[in-house]
């Protein structure tokens, strides 16, 4: 079946010779994956819809027990593209994105983790840095598992990741 879905790309991986898979967070599914097929060829029309942090809403073949989609088509919503430009942006961004990649399972919709990531990296895009520990707070709080007063929230964070990160939160 096809669907329409606002999603925000957080983790791309180049497949094959021109193809990306892409984990993408919706408000309707939560996370999912899907492959971009031909985007990395040089007259490709898809290519910017599957670059990180873009806000999206993609036309989408999603089976119903199928673990990854197809994406056929889509309109970008907002690229933030200021993101791209900086380092301690982009570092930023890629740690919020891959700390909701860890404490996601896939195909369980949340919007309200939806409009925090959102929120985020609209924040991050106009450089209001910093935004790493209060984006984990509110992940832990809306997750069920929340930050205690005495203990850091990066040991919390770290008891309840399903695989460790690969970048480190800058102090």
């Amino acid at each position: 079946m096809i669907h329409n879905i606002q999603a925000i790309v957080i983790k791309k991986t180049d497949f094959r010779e021109y193809d990306r898979l892409l984990t993408l967070y919706t408000k309707e599914f939560g996370k999912i994956k899907a492959q971009a097929r031909s985007v990395k060829k040089p007259r490709a029309k898809l290519t910017s819809l599957t670059e990180l942090f873009v806000v999206a809403e993609f036309r989408i073949f999603l089976r119903e027990h199928s673990a990854m989609g197809k994406i056929t088509g889509g309109v970008i919503l907002d690229s933030n593209p200021l993101i791209r430009y900086n380092v301690e942006k982009f570092y930023e961004a890629c740690y919020i994105c891959e700390v909701l990649d860890a404490m996601t399972p896939d195909r369980q919709p949340n919007a309200e983790k939806f409009f925090l990531l959102k929120e985020k990296l609209e924040l991050i895009n106009k450089n209001n840095l910093n935004q790493t520990e209060d984006f984990v707070e509110k992940l832990l709080h809306i997750t069920g598992f929340g930050v205690k007063q005495d203990i850091a929230i990066e040991k919390v964070l770290h008891e309840h990741l399903a695989y460790p990160l690969k970048t480190v939160a800058e102090k």
